[in-house]
Protein backbone atom coordinates (compact mmCIF):
# COMPACT_ATOMS: atom_id res chain seq x y z
CA UNK A 1 0.00 0.00 0.00
CA UNK A 2 2.64 2.81 1.09
CA UNK A 3 4.33 1.78 -2.17
CA UNK A 4 1.41 2.66 -3.51
CA UNK A 5 0.81 5.73 -2.48
CA UNK A 6 4.60 6.74 -3.14
CA UNK A 7 4.30 5.94 -7.04
CA UNK A 8 1.69 8.95 -7.66
CA UNK A 9 1.83 11.03 -10.26
CA UNK A 10 1.17 14.14 -8.85
CA UNK A 11 2.95 17.27 -10.25
CA UNK A 12 2.65 19.99 -7.50
CA UNK A 13 2.80 19.29 -3.78
CA UNK A 14 -1.14 19.35 -2.52
CA UNK A 15 0.16 21.60 0.64
CA UNK A 16 1.72 24.41 -1.09
CA UNK A 17 0.72 24.25 -4.53
CA UNK A 18 4.36 24.40 -5.81
CA UNK A 19 5.50 22.94 -9.03
CA UNK A 20 7.46 19.69 -8.81
CA UNK A 21 6.96 16.01 -7.55
CA UNK A 22 6.73 15.28 -3.91
CA UNK A 23 8.99 12.95 -2.96
CA UNK A 24 7.73 12.29 0.40
CA UNK A 25 4.85 11.03 2.47
CA UNK A 26 3.67 13.27 5.33
CA UNK A 27 1.73 12.08 8.43
CA UNK A 28 -1.14 14.30 8.39
CA UNK A 29 -1.28 13.25 12.44
CA UNK A 30 2.49 13.10 13.00
CA UNK A 31 3.30 9.85 13.89
CA UNK A 32 5.10 10.10 17.18
CA UNK A 33 2.34 11.88 18.65
CA UNK A 34 -0.64 9.33 17.20
CA UNK A 35 1.47 6.50 16.00
CA UNK A 36 -1.91 4.00 16.25
CA UNK A 37 -3.06 6.29 12.61
CA UNK A 38 0.40 6.10 11.05
CA UNK A 39 0.25 4.02 8.37
CA UNK A 40 -3.87 4.37 8.10
CA UNK A 41 -4.21 5.46 4.35
CA UNK A 42 -6.08 8.67 4.68
CA UNK A 43 -3.67 10.23 7.31
CA UNK A 44 -0.89 9.54 4.47
CA UNK A 45 -0.26 12.43 1.44
CA UNK A 46 2.43 13.74 -0.35
CA UNK A 47 4.42 16.72 0.75
CA UNK A 48 7.35 18.28 -0.46
CA UNK A 49 10.27 18.64 1.53
CA UNK A 50 10.09 22.59 2.28
CA UNK A 51 6.57 22.06 3.77
CA UNK A 52 7.43 18.63 5.67
CA UNK A 53 10.10 20.28 7.18
CA UNK A 54 7.89 23.56 8.15
CA UNK A 55 4.87 21.39 8.99
CA UNK A 56 7.76 18.92 11.33
CA UNK A 57 5.27 17.51 14.38
CA UNK A 58 2.70 20.40 15.22
CA UNK A 59 -0.58 19.63 15.43
CA UNK A 60 -3.39 22.30 16.71
CA UNK A 61 -4.43 23.11 19.87
CA UNK A 62 -7.64 23.68 21.88
CA UNK A 63 -8.29 27.04 20.39
CA UNK A 64 -7.05 26.09 16.52
CA UNK A 65 -8.14 22.63 16.70
CA UNK A 66 -6.14 22.66 12.70
CA UNK A 67 -3.44 24.03 11.56
CA UNK A 68 -3.44 22.54 8.04
CA UNK A 69 -5.47 21.41 5.38
CA UNK A 70 -6.15 18.27 4.48
CA UNK A 71 -5.78 17.40 0.69
CA UNK A 72 -8.43 14.75 1.37
CA UNK A 73 -11.61 15.77 3.43
CA UNK A 74 -11.10 19.68 2.44
CA UNK A 75 -12.50 19.54 -0.95
CA UNK A 76 -13.08 23.62 -0.66
CA UNK A 77 -9.45 23.63 -1.94
CA UNK A 78 -10.62 22.43 -5.23
CA UNK A 79 -11.47 26.57 -5.36
CA UNK A 80 -9.12 29.33 -5.77
CA UNK A 81 -8.55 29.91 -1.66
CA UNK A 82 -5.60 32.80 -2.44
CA UNK A 83 -5.22 35.47 -4.37
CA UNK A 84 -1.75 37.33 -5.32
CA UNK A 85 -2.18 41.34 -4.64
CA UNK A 86 -0.21 43.14 -7.27
CA UNK A 87 0.65 46.97 -6.07
CA UNK A 88 2.02 49.70 -8.44
CA UNK A 89 4.32 51.04 -8.80
CA UNK A 90 4.60 48.01 -11.75
CA UNK A 91 8.36 48.71 -12.38
CA UNK A 92 8.97 47.12 -8.47
CA UNK A 93 5.85 46.28 -7.18
CA UNK A 94 4.70 45.19 -3.94
CA UNK A 95 3.31 41.61 -2.91
CA UNK A 96 0.21 40.40 -0.86
CA UNK A 97 -1.63 37.27 -0.58
CA UNK A 98 -4.91 37.21 0.14
CA UNK A 99 -7.53 34.75 0.94
CA UNK A 100 -10.51 33.94 -1.55
CA UNK A 101 -13.85 35.97 -0.04
CA UNK A 102 -15.60 33.54 -0.92
CA UNK A 103 -14.19 30.72 1.71
CA UNK A 104 -16.72 30.44 4.80
CA UNK A 105 -14.81 32.01 7.91
CA UNK A 106 -13.78 28.73 8.99
CA UNK A 107 -11.89 27.88 6.18
CA UNK A 108 -10.35 31.06 5.65
CA UNK A 109 -8.75 30.63 8.87
CA UNK A 110 -7.32 27.27 8.52
CA UNK A 111 -5.91 28.73 4.80
CA UNK A 112 -4.33 31.54 6.97
CA UNK A 113 -2.97 28.96 9.65
CA UNK A 114 -1.99 26.21 7.17
CA UNK A 115 0.39 29.27 5.24
CA UNK A 116 1.60 30.47 8.17
CA UNK A 117 2.19 27.48 9.79
CA UNK A 118 4.13 25.54 6.32
CA UNK A 119 5.54 29.37 5.88
CA UNK A 120 4.51 29.18 2.03
CA UNK A 121 4.00 33.33 2.54
CA UNK A 122 7.91 33.38 2.05
CA UNK A 123 8.64 31.18 -0.62
CA UNK A 124 5.49 32.71 -2.64
CA UNK A 125 7.60 36.26 -1.65
CA UNK A 126 10.38 34.41 -3.85
CA UNK A 127 8.75 32.66 -6.68
CA UNK A 128 6.33 36.02 -7.62
CA UNK A 129 9.42 38.04 -7.38
CA UNK A 130 10.90 35.86 -9.87
CA UNK A 131 8.30 35.38 -12.11
CA UNK A 132 7.13 38.71 -12.31
CA UNK A 133 10.47 39.62 -13.87
CA UNK A 134 9.75 36.31 -16.58
CA UNK A 135 6.76 38.18 -16.77
CA UNK A 136 8.22 41.61 -17.68
CA UNK A 137 10.83 39.92 -19.79
CA UNK A 138 7.71 37.86 -21.97
CA UNK A 139 5.69 41.13 -22.29
CA UNK A 140 8.74 42.94 -24.13
CA UNK A 141 9.19 40.01 -26.09
CA UNK A 142 5.29 39.49 -26.91
CA UNK A 143 5.14 42.96 -27.77
CA UNK A 144 8.34 42.84 -30.46
CA UNK A 145 6.25 39.89 -32.25
CA UNK A 146 2.84 41.68 -32.29
CA UNK A 147 1.38 38.83 -30.19
CA UNK A 148 -1.76 40.02 -28.42
CA UNK A 149 -0.61 40.33 -24.30
CA UNK A 150 -3.78 39.67 -22.58
CA UNK A 151 -4.54 36.72 -24.79
CA UNK A 152 -1.32 35.19 -24.29
CA UNK A 153 -0.98 35.93 -20.46
CA UNK A 154 -4.97 33.96 -20.55
CA UNK A 155 -3.35 31.15 -22.88
CA UNK A 156 -0.62 30.58 -19.96
CA UNK A 157 -3.67 31.07 -17.04
CA UNK A 158 -6.04 28.20 -18.78
CA UNK A 159 -2.35 26.02 -19.12
CA UNK A 160 -1.88 26.32 -15.08
CA UNK A 161 -5.15 25.45 -14.10
CA UNK A 162 -4.07 22.19 -14.35
CA UNK A 163 -3.71 20.34 -11.89
CA UNK A 164 -5.05 23.06 -9.28
CA UNK A 165 -6.25 26.71 -9.18
CA UNK A 166 -3.65 27.01 -6.14
CA UNK A 167 -0.60 26.06 -8.36
CA UNK A 168 1.46 29.07 -7.87
CA UNK A 169 1.76 29.97 -11.70
CA UNK A 170 -1.91 29.62 -11.70
CA UNK A 171 -2.51 32.20 -8.94
CA UNK A 172 0.37 34.36 -10.54
CA UNK A 173 -1.53 34.61 -14.25
CA UNK A 174 -4.67 34.99 -12.18
CA UNK A 175 -3.89 37.49 -10.60
CA UNK A 176 -2.04 39.31 -13.45
CA UNK A 177 -4.86 39.11 -15.51
CA UNK A 178 -7.59 40.29 -13.06
CA UNK A 179 -5.66 43.61 -12.51
CA UNK A 180 -6.50 45.91 -15.11
CA UNK A 181 -4.18 48.59 -13.96
CA UNK A 182 -1.48 46.11 -14.61
CA UNK A 183 -2.66 44.75 -17.65
CA UNK A 184 -2.19 48.65 -18.85
CA UNK A 185 1.29 48.44 -17.95
CA UNK A 186 2.20 45.16 -19.78
CA UNK A 187 0.40 46.66 -22.85
CA UNK A 188 1.26 50.60 -22.75
CA UNK A 189 3.88 51.43 -20.68
CA UNK A 190 7.98 51.32 -20.99
CA UNK A 191 9.07 48.56 -19.46
CA UNK A 192 12.18 48.65 -17.28
CA UNK A 193 15.18 48.08 -19.79
CA UNK A 194 17.35 45.39 -17.21
CA UNK A 195 15.21 42.83 -17.45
Amino acid sequence: MLQDMRQHELPICPACGELGRPNTLDHYLPKDVYPHFCVTPVNLFPMCDACQLAKGTKVGDARFPRFFIHPYFDVFVAERVVYLKIEAPFEAPAFSLEIADHLEQADAGLVRKHIRELAIHLRYATYFRNQYRRLLRLTSAMRNSGQDIRQTLETFRVGAAEPSLNAWEHVFYASVLENDDLIDYLCTAQLPSLL
